[in-house]
């Protein structure tokens, strides 16, 4: 077994969901330009003896028993976060970033490894001169899709998957609950408009965690050569420079998507400037930059450019996956770019919110 300590530092806001959804009042409430995580047990402990139904039967929620003097009692609330969801209306909602039993956020070990697996996916496709894509390599099953090539990239199964070698543990960072964390709006921007906004719990920039990678060498030794991939060894001994090259072919392409921004569509300089900075990042072969969670899109978990080459092909896939948002009404042809859209973190009220950053970018680094 070789271990590194592994860094991984978030260069913009990251979002890995916890798969809930809270709800204004019941889960959170708003004040001073801040979201209030509720404790619920400990309001209702102190305001159950208002908690009594309406006349229409229907009991108060939670957060609308508290009053202005109750934001002083910290033990009212989980934590605090800065800033708010876009909607402020009864049915607002937020979806939280994932976190520990003490409500401090972490960094899945699974998340980081997908995003290696699917780095090492893309640049072992020229390598093992895999033939000419064929409808039957995708598979008809919408989760499953891409298995076929899957296996004969890393391994006919789990058993004798490549990957089995590779053990990314969870990262953890900050110690306090909540730390690290705001509410933040995301939007889906196409070259020519925004979509409807989603309330989001994410990791800020600059925030730092720590874990650890190890490849099992004994999985590459003559005994164990009946597993068929001793040979790929060095695909883990190079990773985060195999990383780092899809990375910067993917940055290449998001530099190009956002300098073709055009109103009326919101202004997207601070992005497109993002990307060109991140082109420009000196880069040692124990670093890589990645992206990861929400918003890391089709281009960044997929095969990606292999799938495009046959673009009769790839247009057959993207109906029968409906992976267009426009469905029916879409005007695409043969060859058109996509993904048609990205995910980005929003500032302001409506008209006039602006796009300010990408999600789930990361430097990761091994020692």
């Amino acid at each position: 077994m070789t271990t590194y300590k592994l860094k991984l530092r978030t260069l913009s806001p990251v979002h890995i969901g916890s798969g809930e959804e809270w709800r204004l009042g019941f889960d959170f409430i708003l004040a001073g330009n801040q979201t209030w995580i509720l404790d619920t047990d400990a309001v209702l402990q102190v305001k159950g003896q208002a908690l009594t139904p309406n006349h229409n039967g229907h009991y108060p929620l939670p957060g609308s028993l508290l009053t202005t003097a109750d934001l002083q009692n910290a033990a009212l609330f989980r934590y605090v976060l800065r800033g708010q969801p876009p909607s402020q209306k009864a049915d607002a909602r937020l979806k939280p970033f994932i976190k520990d039993p003490f409500d401090r956020p972490y960094i899945p070990g699974s998340s980081l490894k997908g995003a290696l697996r699917t780095a090492l996916a893309w640049t072992a496709w020229d390598e093992l001169r895999l033939p000419p894509l064929r409808r039957e390599d995708i598979g008809r099953n919408r989760n499953w899709a891409g298995k076929p090539l899957e296996n004969k990239i890393f391994g006919r199964d789990p058993n004798h998957d490549l990957l089995r070698a590779l053990h990314v543990s969870d990262l953890f960072g900050p110690q306090k609950a909540g730390a690290g964390l705001a509410a933040i709006k995301a939007q889906v921007l196409t070259q020519r408009a925004a979509q409807s906004p989603v309330g989001l719990e994410a990791l800020l920039s600059d925030v730092e965690f720590q874990g650890s990678l190890t490849i099992d060498e004994t999985l590459f030794t003559p005994m164990a050569a009946r597993l068929g991939f001793a040979e790929r060894k060095k695909w883990l001994d190079e990773l985060l420079i195999r990383a780092q090259k899809h990375t910067q072919a993917r940055l290449q392409q998001l530099a190009d998507w956002f300098n073709n921004v055009r109103p009326p569509a919101p202004g997207v300089e601070k992005i497109a400037s993002f990307y060109h900075q991140l082109l420009q990042v000196p880069l040692t072969p124990r670093q890589a930059l990645l992206q990861i969670g929400w918003g890391s899109g089709w281009d960044g978990k997929t095969f990606w450019t292999h799938l495009q080459k046959d673009k009769q092909l790839f247009e057959g896939l993207v109906r029968e996956f409906r992976m267009d948002i426009a469905g029916r009404r879409s005007n695409r042809k043969p060859g058109d770019p996509f993904p048609s859209s990205r995910r980005v973190v929003m500032s302001g009220q409506k008209d006039s919110a602006q796009p300010i950053a990408p999600l789930g970018w990361v430097l990761v680094e091994i020692t």
